[in-house]
């Protein structure tokens, strides 16, 4: 504790020494009317706090297939799993239940069962992610003890092609390795201000082989993935719009869809389920004094688990329900210093499961309402501060009938400060409210459970501070993170009945250098990060922190692509390098060190430059040339001592995608 106390009064030091440089430098301030952070190696304005944001010209260029493809080329976050079935998203190696993930706007509770993927999206509906690292805003939302992730899906607008009212979209792709076909078919319409957008995505195959040339059985694709949207604005730039996104997945899944059990090789039918729908009111001509957001949702994930194999025991088979309506209403007020945002938010949450192996189901209710402000403030020309707080209160109706009511407050402050032209300095801190942490759904269906009286909520630190240059579409950074966790959530397995308790302390810390180049016709990342997670002292493992942090260690990213604009060809691949991970808490409890891996994509992709098919794209990828074994960090490991292997990630494989727009 009190490492983390100097280094989080080191890095708090690091936001004053930024905040008061400007003042020793010069003793006029320069007020801006607005505050414009913008990241000049071309990707788009961003703002302070934001630390990795992926635009849509990224997700054209990388053409992911999955949100593990999505966040490949950004060693600090993580999407683990082979298969769609079993991927989550990994912060600084924390894991995505302690984040606060948004699709729309919409939170994603992801606490279903730490052995499967309970959220997925195809990238290709997807306009922009932002990852706030840690330290996140008090208006990203509650529940943001590592941070958070904001994905936001496309337009009508989006879609269209220069010029044009209506269109359509046609999309296919085939999968060697899993004989898999993929097809996505939109259209989209704009029209005196009324905006309509449909897609819809299936993808069906077979299992993979991993680099082994093994078949990993439970990973087909079966998906469907569907978006729609309405909307209407008027001429006076009301702006409303009704969106519904429903992402399933089917098939016969291992009975724990990330790990090998080699004693007990069972599978289960598996359907997995998620809609969102959400309601967004703002206004595309705002005022220095009116520039609201309303937002309505409901979100619903769904795991259904019948037994059709008979399987006897309790932690076969279960379905699984978790509901939650949630909103928030805001405004933007603009001052000659900058902005500051106001608002409130709430959600109330239901998880109900059906237990096949007892007389009786369960379920919890969750209720939270928040309120909120942030201010972006342009202190001077060079420095840039945005701070703000949250108050949370949190009503928590336990499995076990008690209820638990806690309050909190959660200041942060980021900051930038220009040195000298392109040179910056960052630091951020965050102190927040967590709350009870939402449990995972599924534990309840194998045994009853009790929740000790004296439960405390989550609290966490997040800290940060980096450099950043930024000259000519070249951009060289380094950050330095530091987050603490106390009260995780936690059980206790000893006594005659399970019961929830108060978790151990939960540390992760380490840095990320990056340098970035980007022009019209070039595109070049390189970027490396260490990460090291603990639970309670110890590196943190999948069966001693479930849902909550994993290690990662050292990796290293390459994203490069080149077009050749005369013959409308561009060329590019990716690169992951992880290094080998050996540590005596990793042996300790019976887990093998972890080996490293490099893993290579490459494609080409061409566009005929002539009026007739300058729509149509095809393009060929070569994913994982050197057909290398290896699971992603972040996931399940090898366990010798339990007969466990993970499941391993897919070997080389052709993959040929074909796009036609009009």
């Amino acid at each position: 504790m009190q490492y983390s106390q100097r280094f989080i009064g080191l890095l708090l030091a690091g936001v004053s020494v930024i905040a008061l440089v400007p003042a020793a430098l010069a003793q006029d301030s320069v007020p801006l009317d607005t505050i414009v952070v913008s990241d000049e190696s071309g990707a788009g304005a961003k703002e302070v706090e934001t630390d990795v944001q992926v635009t849509e010209e990224d997700i054209e260029r990388r053409n992911p297939q999955t949100l593990r493809q999505l966040f490949q080329t950004e060693p600090s976050v993580q999407v683990t799993g082979g298969s769609t079935a079993t991927q989550k998203i990994f912060v600084n190696g924390v894991e995505q239940s302690k984040l606060n993930v948004q699709v729309d706007g919409a939170r994603q509770r992801n606490s279903v069962w730490h052995h499967n993927g309970d959220f997925g999206i195809d990238p290709y509906f997807l306009k922009e992610v932002e990852v706030d690292a840690g330290v996140a805003p008090a208006d990203a939302g509650p529940g943001a003890l590592g941070g958070s992730v904001r994905l936001q899906t496309k337009d009508a607008k989006d879609m269209l092609l220069p010029g044009r009212t209506w269109g359509g979209t046609v999309r296919g792709s085939y999968d060697t390795d899993s004989e898999t076909f993929t097809s996505t078919t939109a259209a989209y319409r704009v029209h005196q201000g009324f905006e309509v957008l449909g897609i819809l995505k299936r993808s069906e195959g077979q299992d993979y082989t991993n680099g082994d040339g093994i078949t990993e059985p439970g990973t087909a694709n079966d998906l469907w993935n569907g978006l729609a949207k309405f909307g209407y604005e008027s001429e006076a730039g009301h702006r409303f719009m009704l969106s519904t996104e429903y992402y399933r997945d089917a098939g016969m899944r291992r009975l724990r869809a990330n790990l090998n059990l080699l004693s007990m090789p069972l599978f289960n039918y598996s359907l997995a389920e998620r809609w969102t729908t959400t309601f967004r009111y703002t206004t595309t001509q705002p005022t220095d004094t009116y520039d609201p957001e309303v937002l309505l949702y409901y979100n619903r994930n769904r795991l259904q688990r019948p037994n059709r194999n008979g399987y006897a025991g309790p932690s076969g088979d279960f379905n699984a329900d978790n509901g939650e309506v949630g909103g928030k209403i805001q405004n933007r007020f603009r001052f000659d210093w900058g902005t500051l945002t106001a608002g409130t938010d709430f959600s109330n949450n239901r998880t109900e499961i059906e237990r096949f192996h007892f007389p009786n189901d369960v379920s919890e209710r969750i209720t939270d309402v928040g309120a909120y402000l942030q201010a972006r403030i342009a202190a001077t020309e060079r420095l840039e501060i945005s701070t703000g707080a949250r108050a949370d209160f949190q009503s928590y109706r336990a499995v076990d009938g008690q209820t638990f009511d806690n309050f909190g407050l959660s200041p942060n402050i980021s900051a930038a400060f220009e040195i000298i032209d392109g040179i910056k300095l960052k630091s951020g801190y965050a102190y927040v409210f967590g709350g009870l942490e939402h449990p995972q759904t599924a534990l309840y269906h194998a045994r009853d459970y009790v929740y000790d009286r004296g439960l405390d909520p989550t609290w966490a630190h997040n800290a940060n501070v980096g450099a950043e240059f930024s000259r000519g579409g070249v951009t060289v950074g380094a950050n330095l993170f530091y987050t603490e966790m106390d009260n995780i959530l936690a059980y206790d397995y000893t006594g005659p009945v399970a019961a929830r308790v108060n978790g151990p302390e939960l540390v992760t810390y380490g840095f990320d250098v990056f340098a970035r180049y980007r022009s019209e016709t070039t595109y070049l990342s390189l970027a490396y990060s260490h990460t090291k997670p603990e639970v309670d002292g110890l590196t943190a493992l999948p069966n001693s922190s479930p849902n909550s942090a994993n290690v990662v260690g050292d990796i290293l990213t390459f994203d490069g692509s080149y077009t050749f604009r005369d013959w409308g060809v561009t060329v590019g691949g990716q690169a992951e390098i992880a290094f080998d991970f050996s540590d005596e808490d990793l042996r300790d409890a019976g887990f093998s060190d972890l080996d490293g891996y490099e893993v290579v994509n490459l494609f080409a992709e061409w566009q005929p430059p002539v009026e007739e098919l300058a729509h149509v794209t095809l393009r060929g990828e070569v994913v994982n040339v050197f057909d290398e074994q290896y699971t992603r960090r972040g996931g399940y490991y090898q366990l010798p001592v339990r007969g466990i292997e993970p499941v391993y990630e897919q070997g080389r494989s052709f993959l040929v995608t074909a796009t036609a727009k009009f």
